[in-house]
């Protein structure tokens, strides 16, 4: 049974999220790997990152990470990953996305920002008809991807 679970900063083990982002890695273009440090990164977003978890016999299968900031700043989601073999298995990133929202709306911040990649259109079109807008676009570096930094208003 997938359960759903909101995590504090430094609740978590720093190893078990560095383990999720390395079984994860290769599901992200351009790899995360490839912009940060793994190991530097698990830690930052361990420490100072609300997590909200997806579990499956108490392993994480998605995780979804934000910068948590009152209103009026915008919290910002650092990174959302559900595992392939759950990725049409019950709603799981649609799960961890409106755990996210109730969040943000429930501890008073002004809403979401998040950057995807501008041809990840799927995403791209799930997000506009949920009513975000499009902020600014940004080369990753060293690559030709482009990202949309994106931002939802929650009222």
């Amino acid at each position: 049974m997938i359960t759903y679970h909101i995590n504090e900063p430094k609740t978590l083990d720093s190893q078990e999220i560095l383990s999720f982002l390395r079984e994860t890695d290769e599901l992200i273009t351009p790899r995360l790997s490839v912009l940060v440090v793994l190991e530097d990164y698990a830690k930052k977003i361990t420490d100072k990152a609300v997590m909200f978890t997806a579990r499956d016999d108490d392993k994480i299968i998605g995780l979804s990470a934000i910068y948590f900031n009152k209103a009026p700043e915008y919290s910002f989601s650092t990174y959302m990953m559900v595992k392939r073999e759950y990725q049409q298995v019950g709603m799981v990133g649609i799960e961890l996305s409106s755990l996210v929202k109730k969040y943000i709306k429930d501890n008073d911040s002004a809403g979401l920002r998040f950057e995807i990649r501008k041809s990840n259109t799927p995403l791209l079109k799930y997000n506009l008809k949920r009513g975000a807008k499009i902020i600014s676009e940004n080369k990753y570096p060293g690559t030709n991807e482009v990202s949309v930094l994106m931002e939802l208003t929650y009222k």
